[in-house]
């Protein structure tokens, strides 16, 4: 299995960034128009993009201005990463220039990896922006569809 490791700063509070993870109606500003989150383990995550396709999991842990882990999934079949079947730990720790956010996402097969890891590096700049007050402005991904095993060779 292969995973997702990034790291970035965020000049925002911890609290900030937290609240961007963990709010609906914050999360929509940055990351997909529509979301659902019910933050407290075993709560509900959901989000459909602008194309359609939709990421399903649930809490996991929940530190505030700390650490989220949720799980995560496709609820398309034939992207072959069904929902709740991988993890994503999102550590925060406070900076003198504001938040480190380390993100590892963990389960995937091969190149599965490299695909979530362009999605994050998108995802997380546009978190970046948000939080620290700009306009993340139209996401480059938001007619990109997340490759199917096929597409990838697995």
């Amino acid at each position: 299995m292969k995973l997702v490791d990034t790291t970035i700063t965020i000049t925002a509070d911890p609290s900030e960034v937290y609240a961007l993870l963990t709010q609906a109606e914050l999360l929509v500003e940055w990351m997909a128009p529509i979301a659902s989150l019910d933050a407290r383990p075993g709560g509900e995550v959901s989000w459909t993009h602008h194309n359609g396709d939709t990421v399903r999991g649930e809490f996991v842990e929940l530190v505030p201005d700390r650490r989220v882990v949720f799980t995560y999934g496709w609820e398309r079949t034939d992207v072959g990463v069904p929902p709740g079947s991988t993890v994503v730990e999102i550590d925060l720790r406070p900076v003198p220039t504001g938040t480190e956010l380390r993100l590892v996402h963990r389960g995937f097969e091969g190149p599965m990896a490299d695909a979530h890891s362009g999605g994050w590096a998108n995802y997380l700049a546009r978190l970046a922006a948000r939080a620290e007050g700009r306009d993340p402005g139209p996401d480059p991904l938001v007619s990109g569809r997340v490759p199917t095993r096929a597409e990838l060779g697995l």
